[in-house]
């Protein structure tokens, strides 16, 4: 090959077309596995979200259904110590009428 050949093959349009599809497959073939392994870490870090998210929901139930019950119980004793202190007062009542 000779030195004209060469330079009429690198002015040549089918060459630097033929150049430039090739670098353009490269290029999205690079960028599609690069995006497949972003896909891929950010699916995982989803799950792994996801599965935090639901063991601490789980946690926060629980912690939840405790305070219920302790608030139940508060409610609970509340209602005694009213009537204690209705039976109180009427007795108080009571006894100062008999006094009088």
């Amino acid at each position: 090959m000779t030195v004209e050949q060469a330079e009429r093959i690198a002015q040549s349009q089918f060459v630097w077309a033929i150049l430039f599809i090739l670098l353009f497959m490269i290029v999205v073939g690079y960028l599609v596995r690069t995006s497949d392994k972003r896909e891929k870490k950010l699916m995982d870090f989803h799950d792994h979200s996801k599965a935090e998210s639901n063991k601490r929901e789980e946690w926060l139930k629980g912690h939840l259904d405790k305070n219920t019950e302790q608030l139940q119980d508060i409610s609970q004793t509340i209602g005694v110590v009213q009537k204690e202190m209705s039976y109180m007062s009427d007795r108080i009542g009571r006894l100062e009428k008999q006094e009088t």
